[in-house]
C-alpha cells in the first residue's frame, strides 16, 4: 500500500491525496507513504478487533483525518490498543514447563522434541476438528514437525545447518523464517484446540508462546543472533520473525 501511494499521488501530479494504515512501522519508515496511521494491532488485523464496528469506524476515521492535517509525509500513531474479549483469560490447556534451553545442538533439538511431543495429542484434536493444518509453508509436512527443531537448534547453538529429510521450499536463510512460521502454526493449532474454551486473542497466544514455552525463548535467542549477523539477507528477516514487544 505505500508504494501504491506514492504511485497514485505522483500519477496524478498532486491532484489526488492518499492515506492509509500500517501494521509494521518499519515499512512505513523505510517506504515513506505520504500520510500512514501506524495502528498497534496483530498482522491481518489492521482495523482491529473483529466485530467492533465503533472501535474500527474511529481507526479509518483517524486514518482519513490525515487527508485534512497531514501536508507533508506523515507517521502518525494511533494511541488506542485493540478491545479484548470480557470473557474469562484464556488459558493453554497444555501445563508447559519450559526448562532452560541447552547450549548444545542436539540436547536443545531433544529439548524442543519434548516440548513439541507435549503438545502433539492437542494438535492431533485440532486437526480432527478443522480438518486442515497450515503447517507446510517451509515445506515441512506435519509428520516432520520434530525435524524442525533440529534447524532451529542448530541455528540458536551457531552450528551449521543441515539439510535433513525435508524437501525445503526454501534456501538458507528464509528457509529459517518459514521453517518458525511453521512450528509457531503447530503451537498455536494445538493451543486453540480444547473445545469449549474461550478462544483466544492474538496477544494472549503470543503471550503464551514467547513467554511461557522453550520454543518462544529459543527464537528470541534467534532474533538476537540475526540482528547481530553482518548477512544482510539474515538481518532483514527479522522483521516478521517476532511480533513487536516479544523481542527483547
Amino acid at each position: 500500500m505505500c508504494a501504491l501511494s506514492h504511485y497514485i499521488e505522483r500519477g496524478s501530479e498532486g491532484r489526488v491525496a492518499t492515506t492509509g494504515v500500517s501494521l509494521i512501522r518499519e515499512h512505513a519508515e523505510g517506504m515513506k507513504p505520504p500520510r500512514s496511521l501506524f495502528v498497534p494491532f496483530p498482522l491481518g488485523r489492521p482495523m482491529g478487533s473483529p466485530d467492533e464496528p465503533d472501535f474500527q469506524r474511529d481507526v479509518l476515521l483517524s486514518a482519513l483525518r490525515l487527508l485534512e492535517s497531514a501536508t507533508e509525509t506523515a507517521l502518525a500513531d494511533y494511541p488506542h490498543d485493540a478491545p479484548t474479549s470480557g470473557d474469562d483469560p484464556w488459558a493453554c490447556a497444555v501445563a508447559l514447563a519450559p526448562p532452560e534451553p541447552a547450549n548444545e545442538t542436539e540436547a536443545l533439538r531433544d529439548q524442543l522434541v519434548a516440548e513439541i511431543r507435549q503438545l502433539a495429542p492437542w494438535h492431533a484434536e485440532s486437526l480432527k476438528r478443522r480438518g486442515r493444518s497450515t503447517v507446510g509453508i517451509s515445506g515441512a509436512s506435519l509428520a516432520q514437525v520434530e525435524e524442525l527443531a533440529t534447524l532451529v537448534a542448530d541455528f540458536a547453538t551457531g552450528a551449521e545447518p543441515s539439510d535433513g529429510e525435508i524437501d525445503w521450499n526454501h534456501p538458507m536463510p528464509v528457509r529459517l523464517k518459514f521453517a518458525s512460521d511453521d512450528l509457531r502454526a503447530f503451537y498455536h493449532e494445538a493451543a486453540t484446540a480444547q473445545p469449549g474454551a474461550s478462544y483466544p486473542t492474538d496477544a494472549d497466544l503470543n503471550d503464551w508462546l514467547f513467554n511461557r514455552t522453550l520454543l518462544g525463548t529459543v527464537l528470541r535467542q534467534i532474533v538476537g543472533r540475526m540482528r547481530e549477523s553482518e548477512d544482510r539477507r539474515v538481518a532483514g528477516l527479522v522483521i516478521g520473525m517476532i511480533p513487536a514487544g516479544f523481542a527483547r
